[in-house]
Parts: C-alpha cells; structure tokens; sequence
C-alpha cells in the first residue's frame, strides 16, 4: 500500500495532513517574519544615529532662532510666496516667521546682487546666509524691522536699495567669502 500525505484519525474517522510539512512551513514563516523585524529594527537604528550625527554637527554653532507669533497662523500667500523661493512652508510657522524668512530672503538676495551681479545665486549659498542672518539676534532683529519698513515701492523693486550698516557689512562679508569658495 502507497504512503500517504494524510494520516487518519482512527477513532474520528478525521484526516489531517502530516505534521512535518507544517512545521516546516512554520518554521519558514517565523523565520522570514523574524529576518524582516530584525531588517526593520536596523534601519531605524542607522536613521537615528544620522539624525544624532546631525544634530551633533549643528550643536557646534548655534542656528536657532526663538519663535515669533503664534504657531500655525502662516497664511496661505505666504506658503505660496515661500514656495516661489524655494522653501518649503510648514502649516506650524507663524505669519511673523514666514514674514521674517520672507524678507531675510529679500534682504540677502540683494545683498548678493549688489556684491556680485548674481541675479539667481546658487541654492546653498542662500541657504547659509539665511542661516548666519537668522542665527545672529542682532541681524534678524534689524532685517526684521527692515521688512516691517519697507515702502511698497521698495516691495516693487527686484532689489531694493540697502542702508550700508553694520549688518550690511557682515552679509557682504559672508558673500564674500562664500563666493570665492
């Protein structure tokens, strides 16, 4: 008599399939669940020592600017306007932030069109003298109020004319200096 793939229970007259094949199957199971947690466990890891690496590396200097206003007050021409200049807006920013980083923005593109001509500086270079603006109280605070002075005219203009000050001064010397590099 052939071997089968089924034993029979004698005394329920039931048949179940042989032990062995379940197992295995099980054993397959538990091992690919098991593979793709430990996976899933490392790559968490590894993303949090970036983001620890990273924030190590910014601890260095500080690049923090308090908050202004209210959270989540950001209004909807701004979140368009702040996309037209390349950022992306988080519905968490307030009006007063969104205001600040607008005309910092205004500020230092000036600032690099009048040092070199550059009508469309490169990305980065935007990017770390929003950065040494934002981070510097005095700077922010006069770039603020710049912003809240400005005449309409001066929000017509591509590149408004800019008191030759102290702050001036320092973003033409950061562009100065990014530019050669």
């Amino acid at each position: 008599m052939r071997q089968s793939r089924w034993l029979m229970n004698a005394t329920e007259k039931r048949v179940y399939p042989v032990m062995g094949e379940n197992l295995i199957f099980a054993a397959v199971v538990g091992l690919t669940v098991f593979l793709f947690m430990r996976r899933l466990r490392l790559m968490r890891d590894q993303k949090r020592r970036q983001q620890l690496e990273a924030t190590n590396d910014d601890a260095s200097e500080p690049s923090t600017m308090p908050r202004l206003g209210s959270p989540g007050t950001i209004t909807r021409e701004q979140m368009r306007e702040l996309r037209q200049n390349d950022f992306e807006p988080s519905r968490l920013w307030s009006r007063e932030e969104a205001q600040l980083i607008l005309d910092v923005v205004a500020y230092l593109r000036t600032v690099i069109y009048i040092v070199t001509r550059e009508s469309d500086p490169p990305v980065d270079i935007q990017n770390h003298l929003l950065k040494v603006i934002l981070s510097d109280d005095d700077m922010r605070e006069y770039v603020r109020e710049w912003g809240l002075n400005r005449t309409h005219a001066d929000e017509e203009a591509e590149y408004p004319e800019l008191e030759r000050n102290e702050v001036f001064r320092k973003v033409e010397a950061a562009v100065g200096e990014l530019w050669e590099d």
